[in-house]
């Protein structure tokens, strides 16, 4: 697919750099809009090394724009891919593993019915449900409905978890992002505390990544110049994983969450309203 056909991307000199290469990276993007696309990948990092997701939605709003929708969601899953190689690590020691092992069969199978629908399908349709259910979701946090809900219910049962993970992986990768905003809810009450809540979805973001990254090369939708697109950016995103880091470090647990709940509304309204803007 020519995905400068589209997005609104003018055209520019090709760069000299990779004159003797047969692919061309950003080749028609202007130097402004790689500027932009840069801050964003470095705010979107920001945000996941902070709280161990969240970096994949604010990325594809931005960028959809001066990539183009298809290019940006596959820029961004590369990205995010090389990116886990530092951040990965730094929630195996705390995670919860059983619980992140549990989600990832759903996980896999959402993430390739998704990938199905990304290439066939209009991701618009998805990405407003999703957005919608996550304020749902957030709303019986801060009331804590889960925590009322979870006296009724096994939220660790199987049907439970398989129908969150399933859902989350599957809009999650039609949408191009979003999919640990609808599990992030129910991982704030299974993992109570901020260094087990970030060191889970580190890993879950991990297992999630990959199998996007599986799936979308299993379609054909990678190519050279992708990769070396993704390379170029991965300066800008390990700056904004160790900034994000060393911003989480500085957290205490109430600030930590009250964040938490804003940026998850905000991606949700960010969902919802992004297609009509």
């Amino acid at each position: 697919m020519d995905c400068a056909t589209v997005g609104l991307r003018p055209k520019r000199r090709d760069n000299p750099t990779f004159e003797s290469l047969t692919v061309q990276p950003f080749a028609d993007t202007e130097n402004w809009a790689l500027a932009l696309t840069l801050a964003a990948y470095f705010l979107g990092f920001l945000v996941r090394g902070a709280f161990g997701f969240g970096s994949n939605l604010p990325i594809i709003i931005l960028t959809a724009w001066l990539l183009g929708p298809h290019h940006a969601v596959i820029l961004v899953v590369l990205t995010g891919m090389m990116a886990q190689l530092y951040l990965f690590p730094q929630g195996c020691r705390t995670a919860n593993w059983p619980l992140a092992l549990k989600l990832t069969i759903g996980i896999y199978l959402g993430i390739a019915l998704g990938t199905y629908a990304f290439v066939t399908l209009d991701p618009k349709v998805f990405a407003p449900v999703l957005g919608t259910l996550v304020i749902i979701l957030v709303a019986m946090d801060r009331l804590n409905a889960i925590q009322h809900l979870s006296k009724f219910i096994d939220l660790t049962s199987r049907p439970v978890t398989l129908a969150l993970s399933v859902t989350g992986g599957f809009v999650g990768t039609v949408s191009g992002g979003g999919g640990i905003y609808f599990l992030a809810p129910f991982l704030r009450h299974m993992c109570p505390t901020p260094i087990g809540f970030r060191s889970t979805n580190l890993v879950i973001s991990g297992i999630f990544l990959a199998g996007r990254t599986i799936f979308i090369a299993i379609a054909g939708l990678i190519d050279l110049t992708s990769t070396i697109e993704a390379l170029l950016l991965m300066p800008v995103a390990f700056a904004g994983g160790w900034a994000g880091g060393r911003w989480f470090s500085r957290l205490n647990s109430d600030k930590f969450f009250r964040l938490l709940s804003f940026l998850l509304v905000a991606g949700a309204l960010s969902l919802i309203f992004r297609n009509f803007l």
